[in-house]
């Protein structure tokens, strides 16, 4: 369980992972994680992450053109995202609104933190996103009735005193 308090995001590179299937194959994305806040308190748990959607890179350039094309097409380009939950959870649930340019799409993310060394708090990040009915400009791919992303991270977060 992680104890009640206010964690910030160290300066060390972090990446989400976002996997799905799409059309019998699977996609992996990956993307910065700028920053992030964690607070927890008696009236709940408070998540606030920024993600940089304009650095998205998935290991192939046409597709990385295909899915930069998309994002801009929407005005995505930093996703902000602000979830919160009940405390004295294991682990912590928080669900919120991700945010960027003209998408908005409903995030739970689930929570599980080690215990807190010198001062630094190792977190565990897993979830579902879902998107319905998409346009997506990737040859052979088209529209899409629905799209669900696994999103993954883990950040190393400092205590704020």
């Amino acid at each position: 369980m992680i104890d009640q308090g206010a964690w910030t995001k160290t300066q060390t590179a972090v990446i989400l992972e976002l996997t799905s299937e799409l059309k019998g194959k699977t996609l992996k994305l990956r993307a910065p994680i700028d920053s992030a806040d964690l607070t927890i308190d008696a009236a709940g748990a408070v998540l606030t992450m920024t993600i940089g959607l304009d650095r998205l890179k998935s290991g192939s350039f046409l597709l990385d053109l295909g899915i930069g094309g998309f994002l801009s097409s929407y005005g995505a380009k930093e996703l902000l995202f602000v979830g919160s939950g009940p405390s004295g959870v294991d682990p912590l649930l928080v669900g919120g609104v991700a945010t960027s340019g003209r998408v908005a799409v409903d995030l739970e993310l689930e929570l599980q933190g080690s215990e807190p060394r010198a001062g630094e708090l190792a977190l565990d990040i897993h979830g579902t996103a879902v998107f319905d009915e998409i346009e997506v400009p990737i040859p052979g791919v088209g529209r899409l009735s629905d799209l669900t992303l696994q999103v993954r991270a883990r950040i190393t977060l400092v205590s704020v005193t």
